[in-house]
């Protein structure tokens, strides 16, 4: 309610906030890739949750916006941790200040998505990345996905180091053997 006071407002609207960044951090946090299929807008809290996702596939009509400078509001669900990463600081400025709408093949162009498809192929494009992603060696993308999200705030030497660790470790798994043994052969990998 709009007549709330505004000390109440701020308390009630910042726990609300609160709740929803624990499934933001979840996404971030679960060691398996989280794809994000997007079909028309891509507004706010939205925008914020596709970003946390590891792929994203949008349809050729979907749009995107930040949209919070509408409602005189900043974003929420790590856009501002999101964006940046993601598209760049400027870009980001752009999105987040001026909070225009624009199409899948400019969300694309900046490196928000990482495919454009037709409306009517969006669920078989999703499901044959979730199929491609569930046969894959479960160890080595929940690396991948780690090592990618934690390089942003390490020094080269760190990340290198983490490389290393994660390298050998994944040496170690019947995923390493199976995917030696498919190349030598000639042959598609059937991982665990």
């Amino acid at each position: 309610n709009l007549d709330t006071p505004p000390e109440r407002r701020r308390q009630h609207f910042g726990q609300i906030v609160q709740r929803v960044h624990t499934a933001i951090e979840t996404i971030y946090r679960m060691p398996h890739p989280v794809i994000a299929a997007v079909d028309g807008a891509v507004a706010g809290f939205g925008l914020s949750l596709m970003c946390a996702c590891d792929l994203a596939v949008a349809t050729e009509s979907a749009y995107f916006t930040s949209a919070y400078r509408h409602i005189g509001l900043t974003p929420d669900g790590g856009a501002t941790y999101a964006l940046p990463r993601i598209v760049g600081l400027k870009k980001a400025m752009e999105i987040v200040l001026l909070g225009e709408r624009f199409g899948s093949d400019e969300a694309l162009r900046i490196g928000l998505i990482n495919r454009v498809v037709p409306e009517s192929e969006l669920a078989a494009v999703v499901d044959k990345l979730a199929l491609a992603l569930a046969n894959g060696p479960a160890i080595a993308l929940r690396n991948g996905k780690r090592l990618i999200n934690g390089s942003l705030s390490q020094s080269l030497s760190v990340q290198l180091d983490a490389e290393a660790a994660s390298f050998g470790a994944c040496s170690a798994t019947p995923d390493f053997v199976e995917g030696i043994r498919a190349f030598l052969e000639k042959r598609t990998p059937r991982f665990e």
